[in-house]
C-alpha cells in the first residue's frame, strides 16, 4: 500500500522540478481534491502523510477518498487504525476498514481480514474463515495470502489437507516474492509437498501453476509462473523428510 501511495504521488508530481513546481502541483492536486476527485484526494493525502508535511491533514484527505469507496484509501485507513499511525489504534476500526476495502476488491485488504480471523483480533478466531479470505486474496495475486493459504493446505488448518493445493500456492508465491531467501524457502516447502504426492499429481499441479492467472485476468497463454529451482550445493531439503512432519515456515512471509 505504501508503494501504491508513493507511486501515485510520484506520477502526480513527476513534472515538478523545483519548489515552485512542487507548490503548483500541490495547488493543482488540492483544487482537484476539493472538487471531489478521489484520486487527487488520495494522492494529496498520501503526499502530506508520507512527506511529513501535515500528517493530520493527510489523513483527512485519505479519509475523504475512503468515504468515496476508493479501495486503496479504505485499506490505508485500515492500516492507520491497525498500527495506530496518526490515529488511535483500534482492531475493530481497522477490521471495519479492511472489510470495506476487501468488498471493493483489494487483495491486501482481503488478506488482512484473513489475518484478523486467523489471530482472533476483533472477531473469534476462525481458521476456516481465515482460509476463505486468504483464498480471495491469493486469487488476486497477493503473495502473502498465497503463502498463508499454501501453509494451511499443507497443515490441514481450516481446510482439508491437500498437498497438491499447497504445491500450487507455494509455487505461485515463490514466483513473485522479492527476497531470494524467501523464494528458496518457499521452493523447499513446495518440494516437501511434492514428496508426498504421486508423480502424476505433481505433473498436474505443475500444469496448473503454468496456466494460473490472477482473478479477472484474461486466460491467454503467457510465460509460465513456475519459478526456477535455485542452485543447490547441498542435498535436496526433501531428503530424509518424514511423512506427516510439519513444514517449516518461511521468515518474512507471515
Amino acid at each position: 500500500m505504501r508503494t501504491l501511495s508513493l507511486a501515485i504521488c510520484a506520477a502526480l508530481f513527476a513534472v515538478a522540478t523545483d519548489d515552485v513546481d512542487v507548490t503548483r502541483a500541490m495547488d493543482a492536486a488540492r483544487a482537484k481534491a476539493t472538487a471531489g476527485d478521489v484520486i487527487a484526494q488520495f494522492s494529496l493525502g498520501a503526499m502530506l502523510y508520507y512527506g511529513g508535511a501535515d500528517t493530520p491533514q493527510g489523513i483527512d484527505w485519505i479519509r475523504k477518498a475512503a468515504a468515496q469507496q476508493f479501495a486503496p484509501a479504505e485499506f490505508q485507513m485500515g492500516q492507520l487504525s491497525d498500527f495506530g499511525f496518526g490515529v488511535a489504534q483500534s482492531d475493530r476500526e481497522a477490521l471495519a476498514w479492511y472489510r470495506k476495502a476487501a468488498d471493493h476488491g483489494s487483495p491486501p485488504a482481503q488478506r488482512a481480514v484473513g489475518d484478523f480471523y486467523q489471530k482472533g483480533r476483533a472477531v473469534p478466531a476462525d481458521a476456516a474463515e481465515a482460509a476463505r479470505w486468504y483464498g480471495r486474496a491469493a486469487d488476486g495475486d497477493d503473495v502473502r495470502a498465497q503463502y498463508q493459504l499454501a501453509q494451511m493446505f499443507f497443515d490441514g488448518t481450516g481446510v482439508t489437507r491437500d498437498y497438491a493445493s499447497a504445491y500450487i500456492w507455494f509455487s505461485l508465491a515463490a514466483g513473485q516474492t522479492p527476497l531470494e531467501d524467501n523464494r528458496k524457502g518457499l521452493l523447499e516447502l513446495r518440494n516437501i509437498a511434492a514428496a508426498r504426492m504421486t508423480p502424476a499429481a505433481v505433473a498436474a499441479a505443475k500444469r496448473q501453476v503454468a496456466t494460473w492467472r490472477p482473478h479477472g485476468e484474461p486466460r491467454e497463454p503467457r510465460e509460465p509462473r513456475e519459478p526456477r529451482e535455485p542452485r543447490r550445493s547441498t542435498p535436496s531439503p526433501t531428503a530424509g523428510t518424514r511423512r506427516g512432519s510439519s513444514a517449516r515456515r518461511v521468515s518474512g512471509c507471515r
